[in-house]
């Protein structure tokens, strides 16, 4: 990415995202690991913002539908498709504990046969399901390769000099929809995750028409002040953002601004940190953590229940209600153990799956339309 430290964002986000689907607890979630479903939002906001970069102008200059649907499809698919072959065994392996041996409730009950192919046609976030399935955080791979779509579409019909303002007025829309659409939440997954994406999405193209040509020259205690500030007041809205729909709007806003502070300027020691190797790594694993993770956590958890005996307690958890959760003392070591596991085989699947599928999709585009610089997105 021309902007490592948005990258570096990135990743720390995904691991938030993984925490939310951890079962240990000390005695309860942390304020911010119980609001972190909201840094998805931060992928749809950050994901505009890459695409307006990467592929605006040459949207403008004639790259087709074609080249560009197979170049998002292959960085998108590959990885979804294997993480979902790889839950396939564990479902029937839960099915087979249930039916035969008295384990467990009925997997099958969300993970059908129908959510299977829905799942595999990538429609499992666009209301062809009652309910998350199988790889349930790939409900937002869904809606965002739709946005993709949508967004071709509108590059190709919007003037190039008023395309700053109509991204704002389509996040704004959006936003508005899912506003009204939803309950006491913004955060809607299996119903509103399109609006919910398409808002973030246009949101984060906006930002990218905002940042160009400006460059903040700030000296390095004014650039750590205003860094420390923007992540001050992300950070105190998401804490807060619970089942509280303006501050879910104000978050998205916070997350908008980051990424412009981190863009114009760069001279801070957030940045500094940003661009460290470890993060800058754990950065490049970003998708693969957040596509891999659900499965490390729930065989964790069936080890827990079923193989080490240890026993459950109920807690309430914001958004989800009641749930069934282990509460031990060593609940951060083995988040930490598992992060790890996660980090680990998503380095294998990034090295093995995504890096790879994405080249060769990126060769069969190019010989597809070979006059076309297609980057490195």
């Amino acid at each position: 990415m021309q902007y490592p430290s948005l990258e570096s964002l990135r990743g720390l986000a995904a691991l938030m995202v993984a925490l939310i689907h951890s079962s240990f607890v000390v005695a309860a979630y942390p304020p911010l690991v119980e609001q972190a479903s909201i840094f998805v939002d931060f992928f749809f906001i950050l994901s505009g913002f890459v695409m307006a970069l990467a592929y605006a102008e040459k949207i403008d200059q004639g790259l087709s539908f074609r080249t560009f649907t197979l170049l998002r499809f292959g960085r998108l698919y590959p990885l979804h498709l294997f993480m979902l072959l790889m839950w396939l065994p564990y479902i029937l392996l839960k099915g087979y504990a249930h039916f035969e041996m008295g384990l467990g409730g009925d997997p099958f009950d969300k993970n059908s046969l129908s959510n299977f192919f829905a799942n595999l046609f990538l429609i499992n976030g666009m209301g062809a399901t009652q309910t998350l399935s199988w790889n349930y955080p790939a409900w937002s791979i869904s809606v965002e390769f739709f946005t993709y779509l949508v967004f071709f579409a509108f590059i190709g019909i919007t003037p190039k000099d008023r395309k700053p303002l109509l991204y704002l007025l389509v996040s704004l829309f959006s936003y508005g929809l899912l506003y009204v659409q939803t309950g006491t939440s913004l955060l809607s997954a299996d119903q509103f995750g399109f609006p919910r994406c398409v808002g973030g999405f246009f949101l984060g193209a906006f930002v990218f028409t905002q940042t160009q040509g400006q460059r903040l020259t700030l000296k390095p205690i004014a650039s750590h002040s205003l860094e420390s500030l923007v992540v001050l007041v992300t950070l105190v809205l998401v804490w807060q953002s619970h089942d509280a729909k303006v501050i879910q709007l104000a978050t998205f806003a916070s997350f908008a601004l980051m990424i412009y502070v981190f863009t114009v300027q760069a001279d801070g020691l957030f940045s500094a940190l940003l661009t460290t190797a470890p993060l800058l790594f754990i950065g490049t694993l970003s998708y693969s953590i957040y596509m891999t993770h659900a499965l490390v956590f729930i065989v964790i958890d069936n080890l827990a229940e079923y193989v080490l005996r240890m026993p459950t307690s109920e807690i309430y958890r914001a958004g989800m209600g009641w749930l069934q959760v282990f509460k031990t003392p060593y609940a951060s070591l083995i988040n930490l153990v598992a992060l790890a596991v996660v980090i680990g085989l998503s380095y294998g699947t990034y090295t093995f799956i995504e890096k790879p599928w994405r080249t060769r999709f990126r060769h069969w585009a190019q010989a597809r339309e070979p006059s076309s610089n297609l980057g490195q997105s």
